[in-house]
C-alpha cells in the first residue's frame, strides 16, 4: 500500500492538492506527479470549486468505487461465468432434445446439475454477504428458488429420459453410445408422428415427472416477477419467470389433465384413422367478433400425425354462392339489426357467421351453413373433425421462423405478407376469382414448411405456437367432445369465459364498414369503480386513435364503422352511453348482460365512447376488488386502465388479464 497513489503514510495527504497554491516544501515526487500528469492543478477550476472539503468528497468516491469493485463488480463477474455455463447447458439440453439423442441428454443434465451446485459455491462466496442485508436479501432468497427450481427440472428430466427409452425405437430416440439414429426415420416430422402414436403408452408412467414440474411452480410461486427486469444482459427476465409461474404453479392439479390428452391427442391426429380439419382465415384488419372477417377456409387431412396430400381451399363466399340454389324455399337464419342497416344483409351468410364473440358458438353457426353446403356439393365440402381459425398474425411469425413461400411467382416474407393478403382481400369478389387460389397455396405452403422443417425449426416453431395460442391469434374447436371440454377448460377455445371471480368486463369491435380500416385505428379502454350511494358504479371509457400510415397503405385507408358491445356480469343496469352515433341497446348472451354502441371515425380523427352502468348488488362482498378482463381474439395487444378508488393501474395486455385492487 505504501506506493499507492491515492494513500501513503510517507506523503501529506493527497487533497492538499487542490489548496490555491502548492507547497515548495511539497515532497518533490508529489510536485513531479503534479507536473507529468499533463494537467497543473492550480489552474483546474473545478478543483478550486471544490477546495480542501472537495477533495475529501472525490476521496470518498474514490473509496466507494472501489468498494463497490471489490463487493459488486469483481464478484457479479465471477458468478455471471457460472450462470452463463447454465445458459449454454439449457441450448445443450434443447440441441440433444432436437437431435434425439438420450445418451447426450443424460450427459447435459448431469453437467447442468454441476452448474448449479457451482452457481451455489459462487453466490455464497462473493454475495453471501447479501442475506444479512434489507436491501438484497430478498434477492438472496430468491436464488435459493432459482436454484431448486432447476433441481427438480434436471429431475424431470431424468424421469422422461427413463420414460421414454421404453419406447425409444418407436419414437426414433438415440439410448446407445453409438451416434447413429434408429433406422427408418428419415427427418423429425416422422419421429413426432411416431412419438404421438406412442403417447397414451407414455401418459401412463408420466407421474414422476409431473411431481417434479409440480416443485419447479412451487418453488417459481415464491419469487416476485415484478421486482425484476424486464430484460438483463439481452435475456429476457421477468416474462420468463411469470411465464414459468403461469404454466407451472397449478401443475399438480392439471396432471389428470395433461395425462387424459396424452390419451386422446394420438387419435385426435389421426392415429388409427384420418382426420379432417378446417383452418379459418380471421381477417384480423377488419376486425369482427371472434377476430376478424372470415375470408377463406382451407381443409387438411392429417394420417398418422403426417400432412397428406388431400388438401383443399376456398374463399369463404364459395359457400354462400353453393347454397343460393336454396334460398329461395330455405329459411337461413336471421342477423342483428347493425347487420342490417350497415352491411345491408337480409339474413345471415357463412362469411358473417361470427357474429357472436363466443368462438364454438360461432363455428356452430358456421357448420350450419357447412354442412348445407355439404348436401349441395359433397365433392367440394367435405367433413370435418374441427376449426382452427388463425390471422394475419399467425402468417407473418411463422413466416418469421420458417422462411418465406413463393406461390405463382410471388414470394411472401413475414415483411410484406401482411400487406399482400390486404391487397387480395380488398378487391371485388370477380377480381378476387382469380387470385384466391393464391390463399390456398400460400396455407399449402405454410403447412408444408411446418411439417417438413429443418430438425432446428421445431423447437422454435412449438414455442411460436403455444404463444400465438396464448395471445389468442390461434383458436381451436374440436368435435371430439372430451378434447372440447379441455379445450374450454384451459380457455384454448375462445368461449367467453364464465364464471369468473369478481368483475368481468369483454370490450368486443366488429368492423361493419367492410373494409380494412382496423390497421390504423387503436383504442385505449379506461375501466372506473366509483361509489354513489349505496350503489357501485362502473365506467368503461373506450378511446379511438385513427393514424393512417400513407403510402402504399393509402387505398385500404376508409372510413372506420364499429360497433361496439360491451360484455359486462348478468344483473348490470345501464345509465347511459355517451359518444355512440346510434340508440345503445341492452340484451343477454351466455350469462352476460351485453350494452352497445356505434363510432364512425375517419382518418386523424379521435373519438371516445363510455358506458356508464350499475354492477349487481352481490358483485363486491369483500374488501379486494377483482376484474376480470377478456381480450378479444385478433388484437395483439392494447393498453388497460383500471382506477378504483382514485388509484390507477395500466398493464398493455396480450391476454386475458385479472386487475385486483383494494376496496
Amino acid at each position: 500500500m505504501e506506493n499507492s497513489s491515492f494513500y501513503s503514510p510517507r506523503k501529506k495527504p493527497s487533497f492538499n492538492l487542490f489548496k490555491k497554491k502548492v507547497d515548495d516544501k511539497t515532497d518533490p515526487s508529489m510536485n513531479q506527479s503534479v507536473k507529468t500528469s499533463g494537467k497543473n492543478f492550480k489552474d483546474n477550476k473545478l478543483t478550486k470549486r471544490l477546495g480542501a472539503g472537495g477533495g475529501v468528497f472525490l476521496a470518498l468516491l474514490g473509496v466507494i468505487a472501489l468498494l463497490a469493485f471489490l463487493f459488486v463488480v469483481r464478484p457479479a463477474y465471477a458468478v455471471f461465468a457460472v450462470v452463463t455455463d447454465l445458459r449454454n447447458d439449457g441450448q445443450t439440453l434443447n440441441t440433444t432434445l432436437v437431435a434425439r439423442d438420450i445418451i447426450a441428454f443424460k450427459a447435459a443434465l448431469d453437467k447442468t446439475e454441476k452448474d448449479l451446485d457451482r452457481a451455489v459455491v459462487a453466490r455464497d462466496k462473493n454475495f453471501g454477504w447479501m442475506k444479512s442485508f434489507p436491501l438484497f436479501k430478498g434477492y438472496y432468497g430468491d436464488t435459493e428458488h432459482f436454484v431448486a427450481a432447476g433441481k427438480h427440472g434436471v429431475n424431470a428430466g431424468r424421469e422422461f429420459a427413463v420414460l421414454v427409452e421404453p419406447f425409444a425405437q418407436a419414437a426414433g430416440l438415440n439410448i446407445e453410445q453409438d451416434p447413429n439414429l434408429p433406422q427408418g426415420h428419415t427427418g423429425l416430422a416422422e419421429a413426432v408422428a411416431t412419438w404421438i402414436s406412442v403417447m397414451p403408452d407414455v401418459a401412463a408412467n408420466m407421474d414422476g415427472i409431473i411431481v417434479e414440474l409440480a416443485g419447479i411452480g412451487r418453488e417459481m410461486k415464491s419469487v416476485d416477477a415484478s421486482k425484476y427486469p424486464e430484460s438483463l444482459f439481452g435475456q429476457p427476465i421477468r416474462q420468463l419467470i411469470m411465464a414459468t409461474q403461469g404454466s407451472l404453479a397449478n401443475v399438480e392439479e392439471f396432471g389428470p389433465d395433461i395425462k387424459r390428452a396424452f390419451e386422446i391427442i394420438p387419435s385426435l391426429l389421426g392415429v388409427g384413422g384420418e382426420k379432417r380439419f378446417a383452418i379459418i382465415m380471421q381477417n384480423d384488419k377488419e376486425i369482427r367478433a371472434t377476430g376478424g372477417f372470415w375470408t377463406n377456409y382451407a381443409t387438411f387431412k392429417l394420417s398418422n400425425a403426417m400432412l397428406t396430400s388431400d388438401f383443399s381451399s376456398h374463399d369463404m363466399y364459395s359457400i354462400d354462392f353453393l347454397l343460393e340454389s336454396i334460398d329461395a324455399f330455405h329459411t337461413f337464419p336471421t342477423v342483428p339489426a347493425k347487420y342490417n342497416q350497415y352491411l345491408k344483409v337480409e339474413r345471415m351468410y357463412a362469411r358473417d357467421a361470427n357474429i357472436s364473440p363466443d368462438f364454438p358458438t360461432a363455428v356452430d353457426q358456421w357448420n350450419y351453413f357447412y354442412d348445407l353446403a355439404a348436401q349441395v356439393a359433397p365433392w367440394e365440402v367435405k367433413p370435418i373433425d374441427g376449426v382452427v381459425a388463425i390471422d394475419t398474425e399467425v402468417v407473418k411469425e411463422l413466416l418469421e421462423v420458417t422462411g418465406p413461400v413463393t406461390v405463382n411467382g410471388v414470394t411472401f416474407s413475414a415483411d410484406n405478407v401482411v400487406l399482400e393478403l390486404e391487397n387480395i382481400a380488398s378487391l371485388s369478389l370477380s377480381e378476387q376469382a382469380g387470385r384466391k387460389k393464391v390463399l390456398g397455396d400460400l396455407m399449402e405452403g405454410m403447412l408444408l414448411n411446418v411439417f417438413e422443417s429443418n430438425d432446428n425449426l421445431w423447437p422454435k416453431l412449438i414455442d411460436k405456437a403455444v404463444d400465438l395460442v396464448r395471445r389468442k391469434h390461434i383458436l381451436a374447436v374440436l368435435f371430439d367432445p372430451e378434447a372440447q371440454t379441455l379445450l374450454e377448460k384451459y380457455n384454448l377455445s375462445g368461449r367467453i369465459v364464465d364464471p369468473v371471480a369478481g368483475d368481468y368486463a369483454y370490450v368486443v369491435q366488429t368492423n361493419l364498414g367492410g373494409d380494412k380500416t382496423n390497421w390504423f385505428v387503436t383504442k385505449e379502454i379506461t375501466h372506473t369503480l366509483e361509489r354513489e350511494g349505496n350503489r357501485w358504479v362502473r365506467t368503461v371509457q373506450i378511446d379511438y386513435t385513427y393514424t393512417p400510415k400513407g403510402g402504399e397503405y393509402g387505398v385500404l385507408e376508409k372510413q372506420f364503422q364499429d360497433w361496439m358491445r360491451l360484455y359486462v356480469p348478468l344483473g348490470s343496469e345501464l345509465i347511459s352511453v355517451e359518444g355512440s352515433q346510434d340508440e345503445a341497446t341492452t340484451s343477454e348472451e351466455r350469462n352476460k348482460t351485453v350494452f352497445d354502441g356505434f363510432k364512425i371515425l375517419a382518418p386523424n380523427e379521435k373519438a371516445s365512447m363510455t358506458f356508464k352502468y350499475y354492477l349487481p348488488d352481490s358483485m363486491l362482498m369483500s374488501d379486494t376488488y377483482r376484474l376480470y378482463v377478456q381480450k378479444q381474439p385478433g388484437i395483439d395487444t392494447e393498453v388497460y386502465n383500471v382506477v378504483v378508488n382514485g388509484e390507477k393501474q395500466t398493464k398493455e395486455i396480450e391476454m386475458d388479464t385479472t386487475f385486483t385492487s383494494e376496496l
